[in-house]
């Protein structure tokens, strides 16, 4: 009998901050993961990916209702993964039926080498934790507590289920607005709700990444790869792909200037889209692009925004919309704007205070928008 490895849960990969030193080692990030199928066993893919070392696991976990095993490497709970890419785990013969939650606890003994900040409530707590009470209030670094981010989950590219059936992959491909994972989660369960286990969505967001371009400086790392270089192992390795959304774009109209101009401009924007979009469709994948979400009134922590990168966004929305190429353009810009004088702003109750990024509210008024039949392409 043929198996079929559901991923559940996905994040694409981009290098730690300061080598993991911000984030420290001997400690337990716990997060949790619905499942959207049902399966009678688990497994997950361990990437190392960027560091020059082994990375060290002094345990790994997972809790499905009152079951929990751990998670092992060639038959050994404390393991090395190996740097240059992803290492599959062991099965672990742990069932979970579509709804379930699911919790991974994951305790990392040396600097964090591969991570990303996709789960709000994923907890940071010192020492191995993978077998006491984790019922803790929220521990987060300095750093984090400082930038409002989340904690990073590291190591850790996907969770998979062994099922009966297979699972559509439906990735959203995009930076930080699709990695917070506002409007994924939500939209995920619409998607279990409607379709059952037909579909998976999957989030291979990385906040701050841009399409065409790759910003230097001391968060530059945390970025990742710009989008047209990461979109084959963050998109095309993904198994049982079927849909694509592809939401890149309003970053790089943050880094529009006379130095960058030759890479951030509205035909490098087209040339690469239409490049993902037709090797997409080749390959038999539904593509669906969203419009670029107001960045007006923006902190200015995050960096001036000047009328000339407006200008770019519009020019990309208005593209997005007319181009004729895409299964499905979903006008997120529409859904959340509200238009002042000056411009379209991030509505005021949508958006977390800084003009740029939604709120629990947003994400659930993104989620709700989508229309789940031009999603899927399933008619009736």
């Amino acid at each position: 009998m043929e198996e079929h490895w559901a991923m559940i849960w996905h994040q694409a990969i981009s290098r730690s901050f300061l080598n993991g030193k911000a984030f420290g080692w001997n400690k337990t990030v716990i997060f949790h993961v619905t499942s959207p199928v049902t399966g009678n066993s688990l497994r997950l893919r361990f990437s190392n990916r960027h560091g020059a070392s082994p990375y060290e696991f002094g345990a790994v976990r997972i809790c499905a209702g009152t079951q929990s095993a751990a998670v092992m490497l060639n038959g050994k709970e404390q393991f090395s993964v190996m740097p240059g890419g992803v290492t599959v785990s062991d099965i672990c013969p742990l069932g979970v039926k579509r709804g379930d939650e699911i919790e991974v606890l994951v305790f990392y003994t040396n600097a964090v080498l591969d991570s990303n900040m996709t789960e709000e409530d994923a907890n940071l707590l010192r020492g191995n934790r993978t077998e006491g009470n984790t019922d803790e209030c929220m521990h987060k670094p300095l750093l984090a507590k400082i930038l409002g981010a989340y904690n990073a989950v590291p190591s850790i590219e996907a969770v998979e289920v062994l099922t009966d059936e297979p699972a559509k992959a439906i990735v959203a491909f995009g930076d930080n607005i699709t990695a917070m994972s506002r409007w994924t989660k939500p939209l995920a369960k619409r998607l279990a709700d409607t379709y059952r286990e037909e579909y998976v969505l999957l989030n291979s967001g990385i906040s701050g990444n841009c399409l065409l371009y790759e910003p230097g400086g001391i968060f530059g790392p945390v970025y990742g790869k710009k989008g047209i270089t990461r979109f084959s192992q963050d998109v095309l390795e993904i198994p049982g792909l079927d849909t694509v959304i592809l939401g890149l774009g309003v970053n790089d109209v943050s880094y529009l200037s006379d130095k960058t101009a030759g890479e951030i401009n509205l035909p490098a924007y087209q040339n690469a889209v239409t490049a993902m979009t037709d090797e997409l469709h080749a390959r038999g994948n539904r593509v669906v692009i969203q419009t670029i979400t107001p960045r007006l009134g923006v902190s200015p922590v995050m960096g001036r925004f000047t009328p000339e990168m407006e200008k770019l966004r519009l020019q990309f929305n208005e593209w997005i919309r007319t181009a004729g190429i895409f299964d499905y353009v979903f006008d997120a810009e529409a859904v959340v704007r509200e238009e002042r004088p000056d411009g379209f702003y991030y509505r005021e109750e949508l958006q977390q205070g800084d003009h740029l990024h939604p709120n629990a509210a947003g994400g659930q008024r993104l989620a709700d928008a989508f229309d789940l039949e031009m999603l899927t392409g399933k008619r009736g």
